[in-house]
């Protein structure tokens, strides 16, 4: 066997013998009743005088009930017959080292075969070892996912975008607050601030930054330090260096505050401009609604000249007319009659956005009944058949809405091949949200009402077309219209926070579906 050291070989090793048979057995109750686990090793040398082994001489109770033997069969046994490990875990050697130098040892150690740690105590006891060691795996397991916690929180502290500190309140012999102390920093805030993390832990901040009691920062401390009450706010901030616009979050602790802060500057940045430009633009909307309601206004005014005298021409001069002539004044009345519609609706349209009318409850069914009211000519003329199920209440602008389903109806009725009996059916339902357009958020409810024809339909890919401001499929000598209609349908959808679609198959009708949130 390898030898350990090298020392002078003494005789067979004898325990001192007690002073009386009293003190022995009364040693030997206290060794045997302990909590602790004890036994005594000889020392084993070789031919060479090297120590390199130990032998079991005595184990109490508790050690064997560990090592899972008796003291019977452990007594004369070799150490490393029970532990197969006992001299490549090094464990021999350093006992060796203990009964050579009879230096006494205390450490932690892991059992090499138990693999459990233990907290053991080994020292020279006459020509004999003396063993002690207690089980503290649990709590050495324990402290180690502890620490291990420890460790995988610093390091989110360190790698956190926010600046962190843990800070103590100092007070003066009043107990008032007049400063406060770094107990712990993380590195961005140090970094910010010019510092490391070593130089401000435990620091006053007045030793780093003189004079910031003056700052809105200290008395904010103060005061979530003194009433316990969370606060978060966003401030800008231009001193020692720093400069910026932050958001704050201070939170008690102790007797101190956790303060943590997110540079929001380039945000802050950003959202200035985007106000600027979304204040531009809007400027922009309103200077051309304007613009828009006014020429409608404007160009009503010699159009109904034109409309006037073409009437005066058609019925005072019509017999001094030739038929081309009658033609021609045909075609301008006519022509008129269109412009005439055509800014209507382009007035209808701008309003949309320039109208005042306070948003309140409307009653769909009302809304519906009121369109159909207006249709009245058509439906005479068409004779339709209509099937409207129960519409819910929503928030929004009654006249908006009626001039929606107002369109919508009307080009369910007019859109039809020639001959045709119109089938109009009005339906409504809760939009599932795999349903909703990507243009809505999924987040909110909306009721899903589909107006459905059996009319000419459209080919679906100009489903995005038709919702175009002028935009028709048809000529206007076919079907009349200005084509402003169905845009005027979507701006009422969208500016009551939801949006209009359309499904179609050339000859198989159309369904418009509006989204209105609940």
């Amino acid at each position: 066997m390898t030898s350990l050291l090298h020392a002078p070989p003494p005789a067979f090793p004898v325990l001192s013998s007690s002073a009386t048979d009293q003190q022995a057995d009364l040693l030997r109750a206290i060794v045997e009743h302990t909590a602790s686990a004890n036994s005594l090793w000889a020392p084993v040398w070789n031919e060479q005088g090297a120590l390199i082994d130990f032998r079991y001489l005595y184990v109490n109770p508790a050690a064997a009930r560990y090592l899972n033997h008796t003291n019977e069969e452990l007594t004369g046994r070799l150490v490393s017959e029970l532990n197969n490990e006992f001299h490549e875990s090094g464990h021999a050697k350093l006992f060796a080292d203990v009964y050579i130098t009879a230096t006494p040892l205390r450490q932690e150690l892991l059992h090499p075969t138990l693999h459990r740690w233990l907290d053991l105590s080994v020292s020279r006891v006459g020509n004999a070892l003396l063993m002690s060691f207690y089980d503290i795996h649990d709590r050495y397991e324990a402290n180690r996912r502890v620490q291990e916690q420890a460790e995988l929180l610093q390091r989110v502290v360190d790698q956190s975008p926010s600046g962190m500190m843990l800070l103590e309140a100092v007070r003066d012999d009043n107990k008032l607050i007049v400063d406060f102390k770094y107990l712990i920093t993380n590195d961005l805030n140090a970094k910010m601030t010019g510092y490391t993390v070593e130089q401000m832990t435990g620091q006053l901040i007045s030793a780093l930054f003189p004079g910031y009691q003056t700052l809105d920062l200290f008395s904010t401390l103060v005061h979530v330090a003194e009433t316990g009450e969370t606060v978060e706010n966003t401030f800008a901030y231009d001193r020692y260096g720093v400069k910026g616009t932050f958001d704050g979050y201070y939170i008690k602790q102790g007797d101190g505050v956790l303060f943590t802060f997110v540079n929001i500057t380039r945000l802050a940045e950003q959202q200035q401009q985007l106000t600027q430009m979304n204040r531009e633009l809007l400027h922009s909307n309103e200077s051309l609604q304007q613009f828009a309601y006014i020429a409608s206004h404007d160009l009503q005014e010699p159009l109904r000249k034109v409309q006037s005298f073409s009437k005066l021409l058609s019925e005072q001069y019509a017999d001094q007319l030739e038929g081309n002539g009658l033609d021609m004044l045909s075609r301008v009345q006519s022509s008129a009659r269109r412009m005439s519609e055509l800014i209507r609706d382009l007035l209808n349209y701008a309003r949309l956005t320039t109208a005042k009318e306070p948003s309140a409850a409307v009653d769909l069914n009302a809304i519906i009944s009121e369109a159909l009211t207006d249709l009245d000519v058509r439906i005479q003329e068409t004779q339709p058949t209509i099937q409207i199920d129960s519409l819910p209440t929503v928030h929004g602008r009654a006249v908006q809405l009626r001039q929606l389903f107002q369109n919508l109806l009307g080009n369910s009725l007019k859109f039809q091949p020639p001959g045709q009996q119109p089938m109009i059916a009005v339906t409504c339902q809760i939009a599932h949200p795999d349903a909703l357009p990507a243009d809505l958020p999924a987040r909110r409810s909306y009721w899903q009402i589909d107006v459905r024809d059996n009319g000419i339909g459209f080919h679906q890919q100009y489903t995005d077309r038709i919702f175009e401001v002028f935009q028709r499929l048809h000529g206007k000598n076919k079907y009349a219209g200005t084509g402003v209609g169905l845009a005027v349908c979507r701006r009422v959808a969208e500016t009551h926070g939801g949006t209009i679609c359309a499904t179609s198959q050339l000859g198989s009708g159309a369904t418009f579906s509006i989204f209105l949130p609940k």
